[in-house]
Formats: C-alpha cells, sequence, structure tokens
C-alpha cells in the first residue's frame, strides 16, 4: 500500500439526518439569540456620543497594549519552559513542566489579590524582607501589576500547546542544521520556533483572547481596560448605552485579533511524510541547569508559591486573631453545582454540533462552527451583558435564575467540548457507523451503541475542562446570578471588596483545592505520555 492510499481520508458515510441539524441549531440558539439582541439593542438606542472618543481610544490603547506586552512575555516563557522540559535532560523535568501548567487552575483574581497582599508597605513579602534588613516592596498596581499577574497565568497556556507540538517534531531538520556549523542558540531561532508556528499562533491567540477578556485581575489592580469599564457603567445605572457602547468595541477588537491571527496563519506543511524519531537529549551542564529550575522557581513562585502562601498566612492570621471564619462549603456547593450542570448541558449540546460539522458537508456545517468558534472569542463581560440583555427582552423569567447561569456557562464554553467531541468523532471511521446499518441497526442504534462510546472520553474530557472553566468565572457570574446566590469566585470578590482577607483567603484555598483534581486529571497527567 502506497502513502497516499494510507493516509487517504476514509469515504464520508451519508448526510446526517435533519434531526441533527435541528439539534445543533438549538444547541447554538442562545449564544446567537444572546450577541444578535446585544447588537439589536444597542443599534435601535442609538449608541453615537454615548462613549466620548478620548475614553473609547484610551480604553482601547490599554487593552491592546496589555494584550500585546502579556502575549510576548508568556510566548517567550512558555517557549523555554517547554523546550528545556522536552529536549533537555534537566533534572525533574516532568516535575518542572507540572509546577509550570498548575498555574492553569487559579484564576486571574486570586493572582492580583495575593499580589496586593504579598507588596506594599503591610505586605507579607514586604515583612519578610524587612526582617532581612530591606526596605518594603513597592506594591505592585496599574499596567505592570496587571502585566505581571497576567502574564503568569497565560505562562501555562503556552507551555501545554506547545510541548506536544516540541513533541512531534522531526529532529532530522534540527541535525542537518547542527551538520552545517550552526549553533543551538541558532538552530533553535531558525529551525524549530518556525517549526511551531502554528502552536505558538494558537497559543498566542488564546493569550490575547483571554488577557482582553480579563475582568478580576485589571479591576483588583485597577487598570483601566474594556472590561472594567463596562462593568463600571453597568453598576448601578439606568441607562445601559454606555456599557453597551464599550460592549460593542470589545466585541469588534476580540473579532479583530481572530482576523488577525487568521490572516497571518501561515500555509506551509509542517508535517513529515515519515513517522519522527525521537530526539537525543541535550545535556544541560550545572549552570545551564541551575538556570534553567530558576526561571521554573520564578514562575511557580509569582503563580504559585506567593498566591498559596499569602492566602494561608491571611488565613492563620485571621484565625490567629480571633476572627471567625466559617467555611464556604455552601458557596463551594453552589460553585459546583451551576459549573457539574454547565458541563452537562454543555456535553449535551456538543453532541449535535459536533457530529454535523464533522460528518455533514456544505455551508451549513461551516456557518454553525463558525459561530459556535465566534462565540468563545468574545469577553466573557460582553456575553454576560448579553445574556442579560436577552434576558430582559425575549425572556423575562429566566432573568436571575440560576438556569440563566447555567445556559451562559455552557453557551460560553461549548467550544471546549466541542473542540473535544469533533477530535474523537474524527477518529471514528465512517465504515464502522455503515457497517452497523447494514446489518439492520436504525442509526439511532447505531449512534448509541457504536458511535457514542467511541466518542464519550473525548466528550468527558471537554465537560471537565467546562467544569474547570466554569468555577473560576467571575463577570458574566457577577452579571447573571441570583440575588444572594454566591459561588466561590463571588465569595472572593466580595470579601475582597470588604476587606476580609481572611474570608477572601479561605474561599480562595477552597477554590484552588476543588479545581486542582480535574485540572490533574485533564491536563498534567497526559501532557509527557
Amino acid at each position: 500500500m502506497d502513502l497516499a492510499t494510507a493516509v487517504r481520508r476514509p469515504a464520508r458515510s451519508e448526510q446526517p439526518a435533519a434531526r441533527w441539524w435541528i439539534l445543533a441549531l438549538i444547541a447554538l440558539a442562545p449564544s446567537v439569540l444572546a450577541v444578535g439582541t446585544l447588537l439589536v439593542e444597542a443599534l435601535s438606542d442609538g449608541l453615537v456620543g454615548a462613549v466620548p472618543a478620548s475614553r473609547l481610544l484610551q480604553l482601547t490603547f490599554n487593552t491592546l497594549v496589555l494584550a500585546g506586552a502579556v502575549n510576548a512575555a508568556a510566548t517567550a516563557i512558555g517557549v523555554v519552559t517547554a523546550w528545556l522540559t522536552t529536549r533537555t535532560d534537566l533534572p525533574g523535568r516532568r516535575i518542572a513542566s507540572i509546577l509550570v501548567a498548575i498555574p492553569l487552575v487559579i484564576p486571574s483574581y486570586v493572582v492580583a489579590l495575593t499580589l496586593l497582599g504579598a507588596t506594599g508597605p503591610s505586605g507579607v513579602v514586604s515583612e519578610l524582607m524587612s526582617r532581612l534588613g530591606s526596605g518594603p516592596v513597592p506594591q505592585l498596581t496599574g499596567f505592570w501589576g496587571a502585566w505581571l499577574a497576567l502574564t503568569v497565568i497565560s505562562v501555562p497556556f503556552v507551555h501545554v500547546a506547545v510541548v506536544p507540538a516540541i513533541r512531534k517534531l522531526d529532529p532530522a531538520l534540527e541535525e542537518a542544521a547542527r551538520g552545517l556549523g550552526a549553533s543551538r542558540l541558532r538552530v533553535f531561532f531558525t529551525v524549530t520556533v518556525p517549526l511551531l508556528r502554528p502552536a505558538l499562533a494558537a497559543s498566542g491567540l488564546l493569550v490575547s483572547l483571554y488577557t482582553v477578556s480579563d475582568f478580576g485581575a485589571v479591576s483588583l489592580l485597577r487598570f483601566d481596560t474594556f472590561t472594567r469599564a463596562i462593568y463600571a457603567q453597568y453598576q448601578g445605572r439606568i441607562d445601559r448605552r454606555p456599557a453597551l457602547t464599550l460592549a460593542l468595541f470589545l466585541i469588534v477588537i476580540a473579532l479583530a485579533i481572530v482576523w488577525f491571527e487568521r490572516r497571518t496563519r501561515s500555509r506551509a506543511a509542517y508535517h513529515s511524510v515519515r513517522a519522527p524519531r525521537r530526539p537525543e537529549r541535550i545535556h544541560l551542564r550545572a549552570p545551564a541547569a541551575a538556570a534553567a529550575w530558576l526561571l521554573v522557581g520564578a514562575v511557580s513562585m509569582v503563580s504559585l508559591v506567593i498566591p498559596t502562601g499569602v492566602l494561608v498566612s491571611w488565613l492563620i492570621r485571621g484565625v490567629t486573631s480571633g476572627a471567625v471564619v466559617f467555611a464556604p462549603w455552601l458557596e463551594a456547593a453552589r460553585s459546583i453545582g451551576v459549573s457539574a450542570g454547565a458541563a452537562a448541558v454543555a456535553a449535551l449540546a456538543a453532541l449535535p454540533i459536533a457530529y454535523v460539522t464533522v460528518r455533514g458537508s456544505g455551508r451549513g456545517a461551516a456557518a454553525i462552527e463558525t459561530g459556535v468558534w465566534s462565540t468563545y472569542a468574545l469577553p466573557h463581560i460582553t456575553f454576560g451583558l448579553a445574556m442579560v440583555t436577552l434576558a430582559l427582552t425575549l425572556a423575562n423569567p429566566l432573568y436571575q435564575t440560576v438556569a440563566l447561569l447555567v445556559i451562559a456557562y455552557a453557551s460560553m464554553f461549548l467550544p471546549q467540548t466541542v473542540g473535544s467531541a469533533q477530535d474523537s468523532l474524527r477518529r471514528v471511521p465512517p465504515s464502522l457507523e455503515e457497517a452497523s446499518r447494514s446489518l439492520g441497526k436504525s442509526p439511532s442504534v447505531t449512534f448509541a451503541r457504536v458511535t457514542l462510546p467511541l466518542v464519550g472520553r473525548g466528550l468527558l474530557a471537554g465537560s471537565v475542562l467546562v467544569f474547570l472553566t466554569a468555577m473560576k468565572e467571575l463577570p458574566a457570574t457577577l452579571l447573571l446570578r441570583p440575588t444572594g446566590f454566591e459561588t466561590l469566585a463571588i465569595r472572593v470578590w466580595a470579601a475582597t471588596g470588604e476587606g476580609f482577607y481572611t474570608r477572601a483567603s479561605a474561599a480562595a484555598l477552597v477554590l484552588l483545592g476543588v479545581s486542582a483534581v480535574p485540572l490533574a486529571l485533564v491536563t498534567i497527567r497526559g501532557l509527557h505520555d
């Protein structure tokens, strides 16, 4: 069998039945209706002059500069840590990789909160430095504080995306460059990095969208971006035109980032016609290994050690001073409940969407897939505002209900489950379904007994990602939660605003503990397998 025959895609089965298309459209309806209602109301109300042009320019500049700075720093650190843990004999490289990936579980507002508590005249780090005879550490706020908090949170996005890409590279090109006399540093920048362009583009897009949509860190660290301004305009105001104006501008910026990434994406082929072999690991001398661990330690210090240490110290300080600390079990139960509900709804919605986009063809399938990923590009505070507008306009009984919160979570994070389901479904040969049909089984029985079991693991992995992301969600929760309904994220936010840092630390530690389990199951365990 020649290579062309071996890699030829299996023939498509028949087009999905009409009920699959109907179910896919129903699954996509909440997000499409929400964004459409927001656009209609915003344009019908007339937004000209709702926000001064100077204010729009300032927010645009701040948002884009922050996104660019975070992207550049996170990409540089993430690529280096990925290379060190996959291509070198760094002692404890698996532990190093885990330490870099763990901050995926930590919300940005927790990192920002602990940076505020660690720095400044009365900060934990400042007190430690004073005992060592040094002066206090200046409090990190504004641009540099937001940049540091978002950078250390974004490094795992790059690391997790680049590690598998490096492992799949064929080392022949690098060895050829070395044979021609190029140094390892030159090979890294002229051969390795260009081959990683697809992974870098994907992770860069994710980091940029994450930074643009972040609300917690920029709010706590008092740096004006669109998300902070939208919440300030929405909170306690009858006239919602300024908030809608800012929301529309933020949507435009997010979609422009996606468009720019697609326009700059290379059409070059990055695959090899032969199976890649495992390269020999590069030996690191003691000084180089120490420098590598110094980098990993610095990232872990800011993203993991300092946040955890500050939270624990706040909790201990509050307990020893006599403060009454109630364990946030009710908030934890609510967070787990709505996140698990959103994960289940997302799994159910992802099945028909994945089926029609993988087994179907034509503009209909492309339009549905585009709609799913376009929603994912929207900042969360903007999508939350869109769901509020939808509820007030077309579904008033759902306004400020847990059901609306679950639907919003599932709609926002649906692409995480759809992507996993699509990947699993593409690995299921249509010939298996055709064989079942030829034996007299109906399409429903074939799907239940053949297709679904083979897609189940990918669907479960995507659902766990939805659960993990929903546990940390803050801006949409602030806008959509029922009155008095507090999740762990809301508890941290509210306690911080009132100055009750002991309460905030207890809720934050519970949030980290609950979220660490699914992170270990989905991300860390299989990263280097």
